[in-house]
């Protein structure tokens, strides 16, 4: 029996982030490949006392049997209590790393698994981290904002220093063309592992019929980070918009840091009081259902290191929707989306592009959207699909 030990600080169990979904999706690549995968979180171990609890078939989350008495993260006893599960049986066995901000944490994981205890340690990266620093929006006030260029300063540093364990990894897997190019220098074996999802429990849906009565209805969904995302060109875009077409948004997710501000003025900048609604963070398992609400779904990102480098997990979950997607030439997107064939795009950083892109998207809407729908679902099932990766993992990690 071959077995992967997926790690992480942060929940990559019942998480609603987009890690936890990227998370899921590999270990039932890898569990179609008769893999047993462990999930094993820090917040969900505390003692040395724990079970494995099947989560899917072949897939388990190791938690501690009784967490009442203290539920307090201590990464000892996490490193301690894997560590004597591990051990129960001969089976071949490697650690893969999902990492966090917590990158001391992960050093230590690093230390303890491969260094001490001698297992192949691989990890898994959909970013370089240091471009997030200094990217999101200040607070307000004289030191607040003291403080918060001197927490960037600190971050940007730790996240430097830890680029520098990545050739002690037996490999890594990235999201993106931009990331291998990044790491191939430094990483001992690399492979690239796409956005993934999952074709057999979701079938296409057919596109809303857009009458002449009702708004155009946007949905976006992920982190809502207006910089990353680029809400300022998505919301000038639809001021312009507007003007012609009456057109709403309605936005999905966590709200970052102090975005929350910064969404309200540019929703007043460009008077769009009564088109932009923020519809709270939903679990995932539900938001396939959401999306078939709307006419279009979007990711406005501008061209930023972040962006450059990071491929959006939301896009394969969009592709499977059956609804036409927006995106814009940044990352891997162009690898996916092919303009008015499966799906529509735009170059990133003009709010008049993406208007003009959008109001013709409205014009042509029932005609076009049906068939692009379903070729945005072809190319999905036939390139996205956590199936197509399973071999690639098993020769990846197990030399198959």
């Amino acid at each position: 029996m071959k077995e992967v030990f997926i790690l992480s600080t942060g929940d990559i169990i019942r998480g609603k982030m987009a890690g936890t979904q990227r998370v899921l999706k590999i270990a039932k690549s890898l569990a179609a490949g008769n893999i047993r995968v462990y999930l094993c979180s820090l917040l969900n171990i505390n003692n040395d006392l724990i079970n494995a609890i099947e989560l899917f078939p072949g897939i388990y989350s190791l938690e501690s049997t009784d967490r009442s008495d203290n539920n307090s993260e201590n990464l000892t006893i996490f490193l301690r209590a894997v560590n004597k599960f591990r051990k129960d049986n001969n089976s071949d066995k490697v650690i893969y790393l999902y990492p966090t901000t917590w990158v001391l944490n992960d050093f230590i994981y690093l230390l303890y698994f491969k260094v001490i205890k001698g297992y192949k340690f691989y990890c898994d990266i959909n970013e370089v981290r240091s471009t997030n620093v200094f990217s999101t929006t200040p607070p307000a006030g004289f030191f607040s904002k003291i403080v918060f260029f001197l927490r960037s300063a600190r971050d940007l540093i730790s996240y430097k220093l830890s680029e520098l364990q990545i050739p002690f990894y037996d490999g890594i897997v990235v999201i993106s063309t931009n990331l291998e190019k990044y790491y191939s220098k430094f990483a001992k074996k690399i492979v690239r592992v796409p956005i993934l999802c999952d074709m057999p429990e979701i079938k296409t849906g057919n596109s809303p019929f857009l009458s002449d009565s009702g708004a155009f209805k946007i949905c976006f969904a992920g982190t809502i980070s207006c910089s990353k995302e680029g809400f300022d060109i998505l919301f000038e875009a639809l001021r312009i918009v507007n003007k012609e077409k009456e057109t709403e948004v309605y936005l999905y997710g966590p709200v970052h840091d102090n975005d929350s501000e910064v969404l309200k003025k540019l929703t007043e900048i460009n008077n769009l009081k009564e088109r932009v609604f923020y519809m709270g963070n939903v679990d995932p398992d539900q938001l396939i259902d959401e999306f078939r609400k709307y006419h279009l779904l979007i990711l406005p990102r501008p061209l930023i290191p972040q962006t450059k480098y990071g491929f959006s997990t939301k896009l394969s979950e969009y592709l499977i929707s059956g609804i036409p997607v927006l995106v814009t030439d940044v990352s891997d997107n162009a690898l996916y989306i092919k303009d008015t064939i499966n799906g529509y795009i735009v170059k990133p950083g003009s709010s008049e592009a993406m208007a003009d892109k959008i109001l013709k998207i409205i014009e042509n809407y029932n005609d076009n959207s049906p068939l692009i729908a379903q070729n945005a679902w072809n190319t999905a099932s036939r390139e996205l699909d956590y199936h197509l990766f399973t071999q690639k993992f098993a020769k990846f990690f197990f030399g198959e």
